[in-house]
């Protein structure tokens, strides 16, 4: 039993950003819950909703919510951002370990737990969606472009990995509480790691993982316009660093 299950609290943090999600977000919270239930893994599912009119992402929320102490919901008005989502969900964990899970059912819930429970000795640990090359279904322009990106944050920000931009890592609470995070857009998924790891006596690792390809109605991440907002993390990121 890890020090935080002693005293109550949640092994793991699973904070889940959605907006515009109800296509997948319901499948998503049962997987993750029955997940967690079966390797018995103490967690808290913390899921913050940009509510927004004609969509019923929230009431699908609701419904998986009821009678499950354990899935706590936080209701915004209006489109925030998933960076904004994932800065409250931080504010708002109780856990040992936190993860960000996609709300399209991107993560196969099983390996949530994997990675939850093997960040126990470190203060990250990254996952990698491309050791076995591109993921069926991810469009190959998009491919190209996340290979780009990855190895320059390699090369400029000098992180031994090759997949920093993925969401889908877990991180120790306490270490994510010695960074301060700004970023309202999905380029808050580089800017943590980059922040976590110019920390003094960071332990790191990297597993594999698998990443599902989904088909939405309303795609949320533009190669073009979000590209230049992790373009300016980087080098933001490796210049403030090179000052300091």
């Amino acid at each position: 039993m890890s020090e935080a299950e002693s005293l109550g609290k949640p092994l793991l943090s699973l904070v889940v950003p959605a907006y515009k999600e109800e296509e997948y977000i319901e499948q998503t919270l049962l997987g993750i819950k029955r997940a967690c239930d079966d390797s018995n893994m103490s967690a808290e599912i913390i899921v913050v909703v940009d509510v927004v009119p004609g969509d019923k992402t929230m009431d699908y929320v609701r419904s998986v919510s009821e009678g499950h102490p354990e899935i706590r919901v936080h209701e915004r008005l209006g489109k925030r951002g998933v960076g904004d989502a994932v800065r409250t969900g931080i504010g708002m964990a109780r856990g040992e370990v936190l993860v960000v899970a996609m709300g399209d059912q991107s993560e196969d819930p099983n390996e949530i737990v994997t990675l939850a429970k093997s960040c126990v000795d470190y203060d990250v640990v990254f996952t990698n969606r491309f050791r076995r090359g591109r993921p069926r279904g991810y469009p190959f322009v998009k491919y190209v472009a996340n290979r780009a990106c990855n190895y320059a944050v390699k090369w400029l920000a000098g992180i031994p990995y090759s997949d920093t931009t993925n969401a889908f890592k877990a991180y120790r609470l306490q270490t994510l509480k010695r960074v301060q995070l700004t970023s309202d857009g999905f380029e808050i998924f580089l800017e943590i790691p980059l922040k976590v790891m110019q920390c003094d006596g960071i332990r790191s690792r990297e597993i594999e993982a698998s990443h599902a390809v989904r088909k939405k109605k309303t795609p949320k991440l533009s190669v073009t316009k979000d590209g230049y907002r992790y373009l300016r993390v980087l080098l933001t990121s490796v210049l403030s660093h090179t000052e300091g």
